[in-house]
């Protein structure tokens, strides 16, 4: 248990200051190291045997989060990336390097590292995609709101799991499902209950001091901050179903007593690519 505490705040701290240092290089070096060590471990987990896969794959997860941070800049200076055509191409290069191993390379092992190797890197960077949504609704926001969504999407996904931990450990009566049998439909609701009060609090504090664009309301944040909290909750799920399909009790153990990088981050990297998303959709539909 101590290592565990004592491993948790190190990550805590370390979290903290590359938020401090989101605007540096810090940032986009941190989400590629994250989006490479979480490929690697889904990969494991398929015990991929092709290393011409493995090492492609792995250089696309870093270079994903690193493109990402500096797209802007790079379109401002005439370079522009056709993103699908990558992705169109990354995809056949690696169904082309299974035959260079095909004996022992299975079809749904490329597939799974496909999944990995873009939606993993993928959601890690909307965290930097957040971080620059000023840019992208600079009528819409300031610069206070790209680490105001990255501390919503980090109450959302964590606060709320805390809430839910001990709500349903004191609490907790009725299993919420099969898939994990320690979690109860009372530390849901808590869960909920706890990232909306949370994010609330978090959003008075930066509309108070902070924000000098008001555009965003104290309901949008509660119906907000109630979805992603169940999203959390469901990117939680999804991880320990892909476990049991595994068979594995962690995903990795870079960080000791605390699993992987997709055992810390599972519900983090739902919440915040659905937070990126919601963001687009209001904005760009409505």
């Amino acid at each position: 248990m101590l290592k565990r505490i004592v491993v948790g705040v190190i990550a805590a701290l370390i979290a903290i200051a590359i938020i401090v240092f989101r605007n540096t290089p810090v940032l986009p070096a941190a989400l590629a190291f994250l989006s490479c060590v979480a490929t690697f471990e889904i990969e494991k987990c398929v015990r991929l045997k092709n290393k011409a896969i493995c090492v492609v794959s792995l250089v696309f997860s870093a270079l994903v989060p690193i493109y990402f941070t500096y797209a802007s800049d790079l379109a401002a200076h005439g370079i522009v990336i056709p993103v699908t055509a990558v992705v169109a191409l990354y995809t056949l290069v690696l169904f082309i390097l299974m035959l260079t191993n095909f004996e022992n390379t299975k079809f749904e092992e490329v597939a799974t590292v496909l999944v990995a190797s873009v939606f993993v890197p993928w959601a890690f960077s909307t965290l930097t995609l957040l971080n620059q949504i000023d840019k992208r609704f600079p009528e819409e926001f300031d610069g206070h709101h790209g680490v105001f969504y990255i501390l919503l999407a980090l109450f959302c996904a964590l606060i709320s799991d805390t809430f839910a931990y001990f709500v349903g450990k004191f609490l907790g009566k009725h299993k919420l499902t099969k898939i994990s049998p320690k979690k109860t439909v009372e530390g849901a609701v808590g869960g909920v209950l706890g990232g909306v009060l949370s994010s609330v609090i978090l959003f008075a504090v930066f509309d108070k001091f902070f924000f000098t664009v008001h555009t965003v309301s104290y309901l949008e944040i509660i119906i907000l901050a109630a979805v992603l909290s169940v999203i959390g909750i469901c990117g939680d799920l999804t991880a320990s179903v892909m476990k049991r399909n595994f068979g594995i009790k962690d995903f990795g153990n870079l960080f000791p007593g605390h699993g992987g990088v997709m055992d810390r981050c599972d519900s983090i990297l739902f919440v915040t690519t659905a937070l990126y998303a919601l963001i687009l959709f209001t904005r760009t539909v409505f």
